[in-house]
């Protein structure tokens, strides 16, 4: 029965995929699979994963196939005919020179209008522009096509270029020059177009000049960071005491390998999320779900619990002592770092060159800046939008409650009168500040605003990362509190890890539990969701609360004894309770006199590697090589 489907597949395929498929063991055939980029790309993990003995033989083998395939046939091969001007290129070079005709006899805008108009006008075809040739191309049963669908260099960006036109530049500041280009490098550029596009030519020899040390920074700073989230054990010993867990979009598939927080769609805590579970829950009409988060959750000692983790890379929970932590850190810093990197093969074509811009929007997201560039503007106070209005200077007053908010020129207001406005909410354009977001509500709030806020930079830079990585992040980077009352043996100005707080704290004595919607405006005394204790309870975190199945919340009346406190990437281990591992940061000085005044200790057994390699206590003795014993 199984040769005779086999059979019937068979004759409906084609000769390639038989001869690939011969190549795969039996459960991964399919004579149906186009091998495009990304089914490649899956087809080699699924490979890994279920056969990992034989990924080394069968992708030599595929490699050798496309090789001799490409070399015997010539279906690769292509001439002066595929290089010509695509028929949608012409209708778009048509219909720009005539905006561009129109524009230039205008009498009534000045110069600074007029070039703000050329790019918008040649702006608009950016977006169509690439798909449009390269749908065209591969309805010609052009090579170039074939070539870019699959796992060959190339993509529609340079397919574009060579078919169609780059339309715009930017120089290597990021400015966009207001030259439209209408010719293809299969026709050639005028004199005036390969000028600005020398511009981009400079963008890209900065950029790999740059690119290191900026990436490298970078990554030093997400190591410093994240370097003591190893996991410490499997799971907590005891079960949490309230609801915890990050709540995610059913949808977002890279919840693959986190295991449930909370029963959802027929599901047990701690079932691993798979496609297929995530895609049933969908059916099932489950909205949002409660996944265990490193985010959310951890050891005393600042570590991480495996279950909180999840599924990684090896396709198994993480075991006692693996620093995922770094790992997370590379796994954050390489795309960057080949993005930047890359900037050489894009010539400054807009679109494809803002990897320099995107770089500095991602550094201040982690440094956070004084002043936050492109950053959006937030509400200082609960309360009403009462008006909006123009500033003098430009841009514009969002009132709420009496108190004004400046909206810069360059971002409009994203509230409307009479909209209800908690403080920290984002109130216009531009990316949200963490640090003033974690100030008002609170460290896991400011951890799920980062996690969103890092993705989506990256995404706008054609940058995709792992959500679960970016949680390791914001767990590491965004952790202290700063005391404001003398409490346990914590001082005020004292910048505490909040990992470590929430471990000793005690619910203050006159607290009351009290169900969510009573609990507005008091205190959290006990950690909730992704909430943390001491976070202001406000209307917006009722939802949530009632989705999960929350009842009751123990809170206080009292501000608690701590704020808290985003510190700033290149500060972070400046307050690690640890004075030797302060030494792996920067401001040694300030470091090292605040732990003399504050009779600092270290430990070499604790998260940190620090220590330990500091003082050498295992060099030598581990692994079948030994250090020779010096000569008496």
């Amino acid at each position: 029965m199984y040769q005779t489907s086999v059979v019937n597949r068979m004759r409906h395929s084609t000769a390639g995929q038989i001869l690939i498929n011969e190549l795969l063991p039996e459960e991964m055939r399919d004579y149906r699979r186009t091998l495009n980029k990304k089914n490649l790309s899956t087809l080699l993990s699924d490979l890994a994963k279920t056969h990992p003995e034989q990924y080394r033989d069968i992708s030599f083998k595929l490699g050798e196939l496309g090789r001799i395939a490409s070399y015997r046939t010539g279906g690769q091969s292509f001439g002066l005919k595929h290089l010509r001007q695509a028929v949608s290129a012409k209708a778009n070079r048509i219909g720009l020179q005539q905006s561009i005709d129109e524009l230039l006899n205008r009498d009534d805008i000045d110069d600074k209008q007029l070039n703000d108009e050329l790019i918008r006008s040649t702006g608009r075809l950016q977006a169509t522009q690439q798909d449009e040739i390269f749908n065209e191309s591969k309805a010609e049963d052009n090579p170039l096509a074939h070539q870019v669908e699959g796992s060959g260099r190339g993509n529609k960006m340079t397919l574009a270029s060579l078919r169609g036109s780059d339309l715009l530049y930017q120089d290597y500041r990021g400015h966009i020059i207001p030259v439209p280009v209408t010719h293809s490098y299969g026709q050639g550029l005028t004199p005036l177009e390969y000028w600005a596009g020398t511009y981009g030519a400079r963008l890209g020899v900065i950029s790999t000049k740059l690119a290191t040390a900026d990436s490298g920074f970078l990554g030093k700073q997400l190591a410093q960071i994240s370097h003591r989230l190893l996991v410490t054990a499997d799971d907590d010993e005891k079960e949490p005491a309230t609801l915890r867990g990050l709540p995610v979009d059913v949808t977002d598939m890279d919840s693959e390998g986190s295991l449930l927080a909370h029963p959802a769609a027929g599901y047990a805590r701690n079932t691993i999320l798979t496609p297929k579970i995530l895609r049933d829950m969908q059916s099932k009409g489950a909205k949002r779900i409660l996944v265990r988060s490193a985010a959310v959750s951890g050891s005393l000692d600042g570590g991480l619990y495996a279950k909180d983790v999840g599924m990684r890379e090896f396709n198994r929970l993480p075991v006692r002592h693996e620093n995922v932590g770094l790992s997370a850190a590379q796994a954050l810093t390489e795309p960057i770092s080949q993005s930047a990197l890359s900037q050489k093969h894009s010539g400054g074509v807009v679109g494809t060159a803002n990897a320099i811009s995107g770089f500095d929007r991602i550094n201040q997201l982690i440094q956070i800046p004084k002043t936050f560039k492109g950053g959006a503007a937030h509400a200082s106070i609960d309360g009403v939008v009462q008006s909006i209005e123009p500033a003098p200077a430009g841009g514009n007053f969002v009132n709420i409650n009496g108190q004004k908010h400046y909206v810069a020129k360059e971002f409009n207001p994203i509230v409307k009168k009479g909209d209800k406005i908690e403080a920290g909410d984002v109130i216009s354009e531009g990316t949200p500040n963490p640090a003033t977001i974690t100030a008002h509500k609170g460290i896991g709030e400011g951890r799920r605003y980062f996690i969103e806020a890092f993705r989506n930079t990256l995404r706008e830079g054609g940058l995709t990362v792992h959500r679960r990585n970016t949680e390791i992040l914001s767990r590491g980077l965004i952790n202290h509190v700063r005391m404001v009352n003398e409490y346990g043996k914590y001082a005020p100005d004292d910048v505490v890890p909040y990992s470590t707080l929430e471990h000793e704290y005690t619910p203050r004595e006159g607290f009351k539990a009290v169900t969510p919607s009573e609990a507005v405006g008091k205190y959290l005394e006990r950690p909730y969701l992704h909430y943390t204790i001491g976070t202001k309870v406000r209307p917006s975190m009722l939802e949530p609360l009632r989705d999960f199945g929350v009842k009751s919340l123990d809170v206080h009346e009292d501000t608690p004894a701590f704020e808290p406190e985003m510190v700033r990437g290149m500060a972070n281990l400046q307050h690690d309770p640890d004075w030797m591992v302060r030494m792996f940061g920067s401001g040694l000085k300030t470091s090292l006199m605040r732990g003399v005044h504050r009779g600092a200790t270290s430990d070499e057994a604790g998260t940190s590697f620090v220590p330990g390699r500091a003082r050498a206590i295992d060099f030598g003795q581990v692994g079948l090589v030994r250090t020779p014993k010096a000569p008496e």
